[in-house]
Parts: C-alpha cells; sequence; structure tokens
C-alpha cells in the first residue's frame, strides 16, 4: 500500500471492486498516511494520475451539498450507466425484431419490360369485325401486391420470447449497475468527509503542539527546559504541520474522485456532518437475506437463465413445419386472353431438416448451462454482499460506541498531563504521548462514524 509520501495514481473503485476498508488509530505521520490510505486513496483500477501539491483550504461555505445529490449526478454522468441504458435499448430493440417476423408483412413489385417483338393475336368475329389481344406488348408493365402471413412458427415464438426475457434482463442488470454506482459514491462521499474532519483534529493538534513549543522555550529560556525537550516540541510542531498536510491532500484527491464520478464540483462547497445510528442494527440477518431474491443482479442473472431456456426451446421447435398463406394480386398490360388484373390465395408448409439444427440446439443448452452458473454465482455474490453489510454495521457499530468512550478518556488525559506539565509534575514526554493518544483517538473517532455510515449505507442500498 502507498502513502501519500509517495507518487499516488488516485482513483474511484471500479464496479467489481467496491470494498470497504478499516484503519487502525495512527498518532504519527506515517500512520496517518496509512489512514489516508485505508479512505480509498492509493491506486486502483481505472487509475487517474491527480496532482498531490495542491493543498485545500476547504471554506466550505454553502448550502451542503447532499449525498442524495452526488447519486443522482452519478446516475447522469456515470460511464457504466449509460453503457446500461444503451444495452437496454438494444435488448428491447432485439426483441421488436423477433416480434416483427411473427407479424403479416406487404410486398408490392414493379415492373417495365421492353420486348423486341410484339406479339398479338388477332381473329375475325361473327360480325365481320376483327379482335385483337396483345399477348406481349412492346412496354410491358407488371405489378403485384402480395401479403405474407405467418400461420404456424413456433420457432420464432419462442425466439421472441426469449428476446423479451433478454431485455428484461438487461434492464435489471442496469438496476444493479446502478447500485454498485450508489456504493461507490456513498463510499467516496463519506471518505471526503472523513478527510476533511481529519483536517480539523490535524489542525487541532497542530495548535497544541505550537503552544507546547512556546511553553517549552519560555521555560528553556529560564534554564527549567533543557535543549533536547525544546528539540522533541520544536519536532511535534514540524510532525503535525506535515499530519495537516497529508490531510489537506486527502481532501483534494477525494473530491476530485467525486468529481470524476459524478460531474460535480465539491471544492469549497460544504458538506453535512456524518449523522448516523450508533445502536445496534435492529432485525436479524434472515430478515434482511428475505430481500436476496429481489436484488437486481439475481434478478438479471434469473432472466438470462428464462432467456437461454427459451432459446433452447426455439432450437427444438425449428424442427416442428412452418404455415404461412400469402395472397397475392397481378396487374399487366399483357393480359392474353385473360382480364388485366387477377388474385391468387396460397397455403404454404415448409419443413426442413438439416445439420445446422441439432448443432444449433448443442449450443443453445451450452448457454443454458453457463447461464445457471452465472445465476448460481449471482445468488452467492448478493448474499455474501448483504452478509458483509450486515456483520459490518454490527460491528462498526460497536466500534464506534468504544471509540466515542475512549476519546472522552483521552482528552481527560490530555488534559491532566498538560496541567500537570505546566506545574512539572509531569515530564514533556508523558505530556507528548497523552496528546499522541487524543490525537489516535480522534482520528479512530472520524474513521468509525465514516465506516459505520457507508456500512449502514450499503445495507439500505443492497436489500431495498
Amino acid at each position: 500500500m502507498l502513502t501519500i509520501g509517495q507518487a499516488i495514481p488516485s482513483a474511484s473503485p471500479h464496479l467489481a471492486d467496491v470494498k470497504n476498508r478499516d484503519a487502525r488509530p495512527a498518532v504519527t505521520p506515517l500512520a496517518v498516511s496509512l489512514l489516508i490510505a485505508s479512505l480509498g486513496l492509493v491506486s486502483g483500477p481505472s487509475a487517474v494520475v491527480l496532482a498531490q501539491d495542491a493543498p485545500v483550504d476547504a471554506p466550505s461555505e454553502g448550502t451542503p451539498v447532499a449525498l442524495e445529490s452526488l447519486i443522482v449526478a452519478a446516475h447522469e454522468n456515470h460511464a457504466d450507466l449509460r453503457a446500461a441504458r444503451a444495452a437496454i435499448s438494444l435488448a428491447r430493440s432485439q426483441a421488436d425484431e423477433a416480434r416483427a417476423r411473427l407479424l403479416p408483412s406487404f410486398t408490392a413489385t414493379g415492373t417495365y419490360t421492353r420486348n423486341e417483338i410484339e406479339v398479338v393475336f388477332r381473329t375475325q368475329a361473327a360480325d365481320g369485325s376483327v379482335i385483337s389481344r396483345t399477348i406481349t406488348p412492346y412496354d410491358q408493365l407488371d405489378a403485384r401486391f402480395a401479403v405474407l402471413v405467418p400461420i404456424l412458427d413456433a420457432s420464432s415464438w419462442a425466439s421472441f420470447l426469449s428476446a423479451e426475457a433478454s431485455g428484461d434482463a438487461a434492464a435489471d442488470r442496469a438496476a444493479s449497475a446502478q447500485d454498485d454506482v450508489d456504493v461507490i459514491v456513498t463510499q467516496l462521499y463519506y471518505q471526503l468527509v472523513g478527510a476533511r474532519s481529519l483536517i480539523e483534529v490535524a489542525e487541532r493538534s497542530r495548535l497544541v503542539a505550537e503552544q507546547a513549543f512556546t511553553f517549552t522555550r519560555a521555560r528553556h529560556e529560564v534554564g527549567v527546559a533543557t535543549a533536547s525537550e525544546l528539540a522533541r516540541a520544536e519536532a511535534e510542531v514540524l510532525r503535525a504541520e506535515q499530519t495537516r498536510q497529508e490531510a489537506e491532500l486527502a481532501v483534494t484527491l477525494a473530491e476530485r474522485n467525486l468529481a470524476n464520478l459524478t460531474g460535480t464540483e465539491l471544492h469549497g462547497r460544504a458538506l453535512p456532518a456524518i449523522e448516523v445510528d450508533e445502536r445496534e442494527l435492529g432485525g436479524s440477518l434472515e430478515d434482511h437475506l428475505d430481500h436476496l431474491d429481489e436484488t437486481p443482479a439475481v434478478r438479471a442473472a434469473r432472466g438470462d437463465v428464462l432467456a437461454a431456456e427459451r432459446g433452447v426451446h426455439a432450437g427444438w421447435l425449428a424442427f416442428v413445419p412452418t404455415v404461412s398463406g400469402t395472397a397475392s394480386e397481378r396487374v399487366t398490360n399483357a393480359v392474353g386472353f385473360g382480364p388485366n388484373s387477377s388474385w391468387s390465395v396460397a397455403l404454404t408448409a415448409t419443413w426442413t431438416l438439416d445439420f445446422l439444427r441439432p448443432a444449433q440446439v448443442g449450443a443453445r443448452e451450452a448457454t443454458l448451462a453457463a447461464a445457471r452458473a452465472r445465476l448460481e454465482r449471482a445468488e452467492q455474490q448478493a448474499r455474501r454482499q448483504i452478509e458483509d453489510a450486515w456483520h459490518r454495521s454490527r460491528a462498526l457499530a460497536a466500534r464506534a460506541r468504544t471509540t466515542a468512550a475512549v476519546l472522552d478518556a483521552s482528552r481527560r488525559a490530555a488534559e491532566d498531563a498538560r496541567a500537570r506539565y505546566e506545574v512539572g509534575v509531569a515530564s514533556q514526554l508523558e505530556l507528548q504521548q497523552a496528546e499522541r493518544d487524543l490525537f489516535g483517538a480522534e482520528i479512530s473517532r472520524v474513521q468509525a462514524l465514516a465506516d459505520l455510515a457507508v456500512a449502514r449505507e450499503t445495507l439500505r442500498i443492497r436489500t431495498r
């Protein structure tokens, strides 16, 4: 894992890599770097190299940007969702194409022919008049109008039903992709909120370190503090400043990641504080798993199985004869001894046996087997996502309550160490350790709240 002291190609997580990450409490710049890395600001799939030397003042003015508005923006801008919507249109068009094969069709044909010889039949009537009939004129005009009506085509009907099932599966896949995007936006959103909170914590630590340095310098000037104590106090100031700079970098990267995903610029815009219920999660795991069959990914996989099953049926029904009806009318100026227009009606039965159809059945049965395997995998993955979010919600709720208690105790310990140091009872090392413990407790509190909010929101998305 890279720290922010290295070249960090930051990126939004890919849809297939949506995970919640934990971080251990830290008090040193290296540990803060690891915390920032645990917030997702490390290299990964779909990486975009971002600049590292752009500090953030984070004025956070104006109306706070809600998570819901960013999710809506991601629905409109995310490339995966645009591709999923295009896949729906394609699948629906293919279903329309399959339906069209079952509907009547009309054909109109017009022909002009220039003949070398005109063939005319002439005969004399009883009254002595000459009767002339043109069999082949020099300029021959023919027109034919025909209507073809499919009467029995079982294979085409099965193919149409298969295409409809594929269209429904495409819509469910788009819904599944949207859920994945919602989880990613939620994760990045709380990463940004946590990173901004980390700036506040780092700034308070820096101010405390500066006050301690000023106090130690004054004691050194009167000969109470040693030169090594003064050097350690100065090092604490530098360490706190480094931590603040790293936290600002984390904010910059988180803002850019969200901007890339949602198209919304968040630099300088306010975000609401993390509000999450730290109590035990209501309901059992089984209650949440009741939504398993209704998750979009499972519905999409089930739709693929249904489409494959109907495809197999279409393959077998291709052995059944097809019956169609035709009604046509011909108009011509080469009438001969008949009228210039005539109509006809026909029924046609076609039965085809070849080596292609058995091969097609075999291929479609293999497709069905693969679709059933994907359905089983989709059910396992959906179950794993729900179970993971549920267990994480319970564990992180306990962690949030613990960090609240630890933070309160660390604040009291730091205040006590500071007061004892000022009267010369405690050493500088005791004071620095107490301040570091407080800093670590504040970081752990921020991380615990952010992780709990992500876990709760992820569970809601996966079971809605």
